[in-house]
């Protein structure tokens, strides 16, 4: 068993890749994305807005 000792991190060091730079992409946010994230805090205040109204009631 002790032949194989390492064998895992050789094996990893072997098929890296070398590293790259990368460069950053400038991501565009779609209009798709921007009214489902509208849309999602308009849900969650109107429930917030009528769990703190159903309190007092």
């Amino acid at each position: 068993m002790m032949a194989l000792d390492g064998l895992d991190q050789a094996l990893t060091e072997a098929t890296r890749q070398p590293r790259r730079r990368k460069r950053r992409r400038r991501t565009r946010i779609g209009w798709r994305q921007v009214t489902a994230q509208v849309l999602y805090v308009v849900a969650v205040a109107a429930f917030v807005a009528a769990l703190l109204s159903y309190g007092t009631a």
